[in-house]
This record gives C-alpha cells, structure tokens and sequence, in this order.
C-alpha cells in the first residue's frame, strides 16, 4: 500500500513527536525566557543598569516609562536597541 509522503505510519509518527518534545524540553532549560529572580530598582538609573545586565551588558537605551500593575507595583519598563532587536525588560521599584 502506498501512502501519501505527509502521513507517517503511526510508530513513526509516535517516534517523530516523543523526539520532538525531548528536543522542545532541552531548549527550554538551555534558554530560559526570563530570569528566575528579577532585582528590584531604587530608582530610574538603577533600572536601566538592571536591564542593561539582564541584556548582556550592551545595548541603546531607547527609553523608560513608569507603570503600575495590577497590584499596585510601580514597574520601570526599559526599552533597549541591541542587535537590531528592541526589547522591552520590566523591573520592579524596591519598595
């Protein structure tokens, strides 16, 4: 019997996705998206310094805008330009 190239006999298949989600698990502790512990900020200036180290120590500072959360918690968010990709790092004031 000859089956279409897109449809994997079901081992295979099987196979296929169990590899998959090894190789998914082992991306993601290699590179986590945040920081488990984020610092908190005295102010501005030591937000941006934050960011900065959490960014590898590079990068423009494109600008810092306070906020609240939902709980009430000032965050700076600090823009950063580095390698042609803007991120945005959001760091909690101290209290």
């Amino acid at each position: 019997m000859h089956l279409p190239t897109h449809i994997l006999p079901s081992k295979q298949r099987t196979k296929s996705v169990v590899l998959a989600l090894c190789l998914l698990l082992v991306m993601l502790s290699i590179f986590p998206g945040t920081p488990a512990q984020a610092a908190d900020a005295a102010n501005r200036q030591q937000a941006i310094e934050i960011a900065r180290q959490q960014n590898g120590g590079d990068g423009k500072v494109l600008g810092v805008q306070t906020m609240s959360d939902g709980n009430g918690q000032t965050i700076f968010a600090v823009k950063i330009l580095s390698n042609g990709r803007v991120r945005v790092f959001r760091i909690r004031q101290a209290k």
